[in-house]
């Protein structure tokens, strides 16, 4: 006579398995989909500050005047030609256009006291200028994901400058911390 020692998983123990092994796969997806959108927003908006920071220092090296021109997806650099007054798109590698990654977009806020461009006639009308002093047009850009809303400061990166110093990179958060001129 067999014993019966065989002992095997019942149906309902291997769908109650599955059934936790995908929620905890559901988290690890959204945790880490919610991360990758924080590092990519944290790397544009970095990537682009630099550029800018660049852009300052070889207008005041070339007695240049350049410009920025923000677009939701994209951005471009601009040089004013002399000769020619008018503002022309620059060639090379390291101001070409530059489209955003998907979902990805910029907001351009201007500044306090310079209003936004809202209804631009042409491409090349840059909203934000550099002159070969190094000083530019003060500005608040906002780098955003399609998904941040406003309890979701973690998925906005704030690019400013008083047209002066630096550009500084901040979250949303930092950024509406900071005391203005008035307080």
């Amino acid at each position: 006579m067999r014993n019966k020692s065989q002992r095997g998983f019942t149906l309902l123990e291997l769908l109650v398995t599955l059934v936790i092994v995908g929620i905890l796969i559901t988290f690890v997806a959204v945790s880490f989909t919610s991360n990758s959108f924080k590092h990519e927003i944290r790397i544009e908006a970095s990537q682009l500050a630099r550029k800018i920071e660049l852009l300052r220092r070889v207008a005041t090296t070339h007695n240049e005047t350049w410009g920025i021109s923000i677009s939701r997806d994209s951005y471009r650099f601009l040089r004013f030609e002399e000769s020619e007054q008018k503002w022309e798109e620059v060639e090379g590698a390291l101001y070409r256009n530059h489209k955003l990654p998907a979902k990805l977009y910029l907001q351009f806020e201007g500044s306090l006291n310079i209003p936004t461009l809202i209804d631009k006639i042409d491409e090349l009308q840059p909203e934000m200028m550099v002159v070969p002093g190094g000083e530019m047009t003060p500005f608040i850009l906002h780098c955003k994901h399609e998904h941040s809303s406003t309890d979701q400061n973690e998925h906005v990166r704030v690019l400013q400058s008083d047209g002066i110093n630096e550009v500084e990179v901040m979250s949303l958060a930092e950024a509406t911390e900071q005391p203005t001129d008035d307080e």
